[in-house]
């Protein structure tokens, strides 16, 4: 219920029609809403209105630091909601701080969300925003995601909000099992849930329809949109998804609870103290000595891949995202042209690699790579190493591509993990009977970067490519204003309608039906594939 309010943003549905962040009528003061928790003042900016560090739960701190998120406590007069609260403790480097600008400050106190909104009458659909990072960096206020002109012209109301990361938000043990809801892991998706109940109770007081929100995420957001739907516990918070770029994961590159189990004993140990006694490490020193600790060779040797990620526990996760069924709910789902390109090709605006994963250095390196590739992320595939190796190469050959070992395993990379996941996970869906639509994100990056990478359609979706931090990146000139005006008003048609824009093609049960969006001098187009010599080798036997 809004309790008072000095203005109103007139106009906002065509505030931002150029898609540059600030376009259009501003409003002049600010604006009052109440929800259950307490007043809140917001600010107004370009054509819209903004509510930030709103607590969409209790802090996570004390006795309840691996505990489930319990209710946001109450406040007296009026909150300000004009500065965003704080992020999760991380350590951003490499890739990570080429998408994001900043991650201060930090706290272990980070359960806030932020709220865009036209204004606080109507019910317009309403769009909540799970950032990536691997599950241990990010946050919601960072500049590629500001709602602003997604909300202006979309005539949606956006959410983004914060989660626990990395040690704090997805160490999983028994001896960390909450005894009112029995979750002993995945603390990080509860704390998603929680804002989404959040939303579902309190999105109507920013001009929100709580019937109508889209879920939508990327990287590790996707999986976790896929992850928070998929399960019947959560039915009913969330009427679309969009899953950008979700892994999609599963074991074996996901952990299951014993190897969970495991690395958390060997951090107590390293922290000479036990499981439970975690709880009272200083926040900073936990996370510092987990990161160096997923670091370590010989645990590397021994469990693999750190396994501070999402833990199939029966409770919070039942299923793998890998291998669940959606409800029957509209789904846009797609990836990036060359997803790999983050990882092991990317290239910042002064012509420097920014760091890294290693590459292979040559052509048995290549096969063993693969091998280890297919082992993870596609171990149903019976296909040798060396014979999806070969066929890459020779399509590589035929489509004019380098075929030199890092460019192979960049594409080899990008369809084992993300490609190969959201075509069966689209044919899955759209084999019930459910609305699918499937697209590839094709619009390269700035010289001198090369490529249409893992993250690249963030900024496109949200209109922030013109912003200082993104522009000389991603190019901001007439093409990317075309581009971001395709993806903002597709995902906001999706939002209201769950349908894109016209011209998108819904996919087949067969597989068939691909919308490439942004490819150089054509804006969108629909194949009946992507890549299909490539995929076909993978089930070769």
């Amino acid at each position: 219920m809004m309790a008072g309010r000095r203005s109103v943003c007139v106009g906002a549905g065509a505030a931002i029609a150029s898609g540059i962040l600030g376009a259009g009528p501003a409003c002049a003061d600010d604006a009052t809403v109440r929800i259950g928790q307490g007043a809140l003042r917001g600010q107004a900016s370009g054509g819209v209105l903004a509510f930030k560090g709103i607590p969409y739960a209790a802090p996570p701190v004390g006795k309840l630091r691996y505990r489930s998120p319990e209710p946001g406590v109450p406040w007296d007069g009026v909150r300000d909601a004009t500065m965003a609260g704080a992020a999760s403790i991380q350590t951003l480097g490499g890739a990570a701080a080429w998408l994001y600008e900043s991650a201060q400050p930090q706290s272990e106190d980070c359960l806030y969300l932020n709220v865009w909104t036209p204004g606080l009458d109507g019910r317009r659909p309403v769009m909540v925003w799970l950032h990536g990072g691997a599950w241990r960096t990010g946050h919601g206020a960072v500049v590629g995601t500001n709602g602003t002109a997604l909300v202006a012209r979309g005539d949606v109301v956006v959410v983004t909000l914060n989660y626990r990361l990395g040690a704090l938000g997805w160490l999983a043990h028994p001896d960390l099992r909450d005894p009112e809801t029995g979750a002993f892991a995945n603390w990080g998706l509860q704390d998603q849930i929680a804002a989404l109940r959040w939303v579902a109770a309190n999105i109507a007081a920013f001009g929100g329809d709580p019937a109508n929100v889209t879920l939508f995420g990327q990287s590790a957001g996707g999986s976790s949109t896929a992850s928070i739907v998929q399960n019947p516990d959560n039915a009913g918070l969330a009427h679309k998804a969009i899953i950008e770029s979700g892994s999609l994961h599963g074991a074996p590159a996901f952990p299951e609870p014993a190897t969970a189990a495991a690395y958390a004993e060997a951090l107590a140990q390293r922290l000479s103290t036990s499981v439970a006694g975690l709880r009272d490490v200083p926040a900073q020193h936990l996370h510092d000595t987990e990161l160096a600790l997923s670091r370590d060779p010989a645990l590397v040797r021994r469990l693999g891949r750190a396994p501070v990620l999402p833990v199939r526990d029966g409770i919070v996760l039942k299923e793998w995202p890998r291998d669940a069924a959606l409800p029957p709910i509209p789904l846009l789902i797609g990836t990036t042209r060359d997803e790999g390109v983050f990882w092991f090709d990317l290239i910042g605006p002064d012509g420097h690699l920014v760091p890294g994963l290693k590459p292979p250095a040559d052509q048995a390196q290549l096969v063993s790579m693969t091998a280890d590739l297919t082992a993870i992320y596609q171990p149903e595939s019976k296909a040798a190493p060396g014979s999806v190796v070969a066929r890459y190469q020779q399509d590589a050959v035929s489509r004019g591509e380098p075929t030199d070992p890092r460019s192979v395993f960049i594409s080899l990379y990008t369809d084992a993990v993300f490609r190969l996941r959201a075509l069966a996970y689209a044919q899955r869906h759209a084999g019930a009977g459910n609305p699918t639509f499937l697209y590839e994100f094709a619009h390269p990056l700035a010289p001198p970067a090369h490529g249409t990478p893992h993250t690249a359609e963030i900024p496109f979706v949200f209109a922030t490519y013109a912003d200082p931090f993104f522009a000389d990146k991603v190019g901001h000139g007439d093409a990317g204003a075309r581009v971001s005006t395709l993806m903002l008003d597709s995902w906001a048609s999706f939002a209201r309608m769950g349908v894109p824009a016209a011209g998108w093609a819904r996919m087949e049960p067969d597989g068939s039906n691909v919308n490439v969006l942004g490819a150089p001098g054509v804006l969108h187009s629909v194949t009946a594939s992507v890549r299909p010599g490539q995929l076909a080798a993978w089930k070769s036997a």
